[in-house]
């Protein structure tokens, strides 16, 4: 059988579509097992559109919230606002038949190619006629640049869905690190003696906390207690709370001044967090020999001392947040005498806040009527009764946020 020249050239056009199709799939495959980037991609299925299709013009536009130009080559597309006319496009199409406007603006373009990914429109390539393949090949063209462009769009999106894992796993060793970190915080064992009884609850609303407490026995007759709460979560608190216990630790144990130590830990936190963060802190410091309390409250929820007979005292006098104000505006000591036993009652904000279903808060109030009523309770009994109580309040909206607890029985 003898094939007339007009045949053997379509035989050979053919064929040579098969073989560049062939070659365009091995180079792409080949460069996306090596993990080649999005740019890389792009300039190998650039080098087979100009040079062996001879499409001069074209430009790949994706679809996220807008469509966005991401590679073309040769005229630039004119009046690409329009293109928002593509968004049901489903088949291949010929610019002028989809939009006039759009053709008589971008002559040099032809052909309207969508593309998919899991079922959805991605994205479009405007192209030219392929010079080396006219009617009826530029049918076969349009086939394999669609084959060409879903093996890109597929690769595009594993390296993206790769980042993204990559992103989230070191997140969570970040997440982990933090909350290491604030683990070594805190103190490993608390008092329980007949003169000084500390029990708490910690618990973090996300895997990382910005609340901390801490107990620092200062000399045999001394010691300090501390709550407070950083502003913000992640790996970036967890450092400035930890920046916040070595110093308040470090000035603790020198016998600073409470006031000085106040003043020295604001001014390193607010060269540490360049002011953009913020911690509210409630610093006490008994003394056993004075039978005295001293404390700075610096824009804590105010603790409350409960004495015997069921009065109270709203622990309030100090300064305003560190980290903010390189000179606190203010600065006031506290002091009260202890002269017999009291319960001390300090917290985070997080505690009152709690909201119902009707989304009012627990608020301060019930709170200090509970360990009132309930002031001569073990502190372990204490605790574990008022989470019960926040837990009925909160119901089926639960806790939205840290929740840190302190109490302490001190006797004279």
């Amino acid at each position: 059988m003898e094939f007339s020249t007009n045949q053997s050239s379509e035989f050979q056009k053919s064929f040579d579509l098969k073989q560049i199709e062939f070659q365009a799939v091995l180079d792409l495959t080949i460069a996306i097992n090596k993990n080649k980037p999005e740019q890389g991609l792009y300039l190998i299925f650039e080098e087979y559109l100009l040079e062996k299709l001879g499409i001069n013009h074209f430009s790949l536009f994706f679809k996220d919230e807008e469509w966005r130009n991401s590679f073309g080559c040769g005229m630039m597309v004119q009046n690409s606002v329009s293109l928002s006319l593509l968004e049901n496009l489903v088949n291949v199409s010929i610019l002028s038949e989809l939009s006039d406007e759009l053709s008589k603006q971008n002559k040099h373009l032809h052909h309207v190619i969508p593309f998919f990914f899991n079922g959805e429109l991605r994205g479009v390539i405007l192209s030219g006629k392929p010079e080396k393949f006219s009617y009826p090949y530029d049918v076969e063209v349009v086939a394999l640049i669609q084959t060409l462009v879903s093996l890109m769009v597929m690769a595009i999106e594993n390296q993206k869905l790769l980042a993204f894992r990559i992103r989230q796993e070191a997140f969570r060793k970040e997440i982990e690190i933090a909350r290491q970190v604030q683990k070594m915080l805190f103190p490993k064992t608390l008092p329980d003696t007949d003169e000084l009884k500390i029990y708490t609850t910690y618990l973090p609303h996300q895997e990382v906390s910005g609340d901390y407490y801490d107990f620092i026995q200062l000399s045999d007759t001394q010691f300090a207690l501390c709550v407070a709460d950083v502003s913000g979560k992640g790996m970036s608190a967890a450092l400035l709370m930890s920046n916040f216990q070595a110093c308040m630790r470090t000035l603790m144990m020198e016998k600073k001044e409470l006031g000085a130590a106040v003043v020295l830990m604001n001014t390193l936190l607010c060269q540490n967090s360049n002011l953009e963060r913020f911690i509210t802190s409630f610093i006490a410091v008994f003394d056993k020999e004075k039978k005295e309390m001293t404390y700075v409250n610096s824009g804590h929820n105010p603790p409350c001392l409960i004495k015997n007979d069921g009065s109270l005292i709203q622990l309030t006098l100090g300064s305003t947040i560190l980290g903010i104000f390189p000179k606190l505006p203010h600065l006031t000591i506290g002091k009260v005498s202890i002269e017999e036993e009291v319960l001390l009652v300090a917290y985070t904000d997080g505690l009152t806040e709690v909201e119902d279903k009707m989304d009012s808060e627990f608020g301060v109030e019930k709170l200090e009527q509970y360990f009132v009523e309930n002031r001569n309770e073990k502190l372990a009994v204490l605790h574990q009764r008022f989470l019960n109580r926040l837990s009925e309040f909160s119901g089926e909206k639960g806790f939205n946020d840290d929740i840190t607890l302190l109490t302490a029985k001190i006797k004279p």
